[in-house]
């Protein structure tokens, strides 16, 4: 499997989770008042990528919703890297076979 790094914003947000002794909120881990953070978008990538998992609410409202740790998760607040499912490329659609040409007769010329 391969490993992928961690930025350094996302390793102080999973350092604080796991720091903590409850789950936290998402307004609890918006640690940077920067644009990246301020829809909350950044916390839903980390559930995608499997960090964190939501205990309480959705990804609708993820500034409400309580926090904590995967194994994954963990395994990347501690070393800064976390192992990674690669998806299988889908394979291209071939392209529609051309229609057979139709056989022509050429008529031979007498000498």
């Amino acid at each position: 499997m391969p490993v992928r790094p961690v930025t350094h914003f996302t390793w102080q947000v999973l350092r604080t989770v796991k720091r903590s002794k409850k789950p936290l909120t998402g307004r609890d881990l918006r640690l940077a008042p920067t644009r990246n953070t301020k829809d909350g978008s950044f916390l839903t990538a980390l559930v995608d990528q499997g960090l964190l998992v939501a205990v309480t609410g959705s990804s609708d409202i993820p500034f409400e919703a309580t926090f904590s740790l995967t194994e994954k998760g963990q395994h990347a607040a501690e070393y800064g890297e976390y192992e990674y499912d690669l998806k299988p490329k889908s394979a291209p659609v071939p392209a529609p076979a051309p229609p057979a040409p139709k056989a022509t007769v050429v008529a031979k010329k007498k000498r």
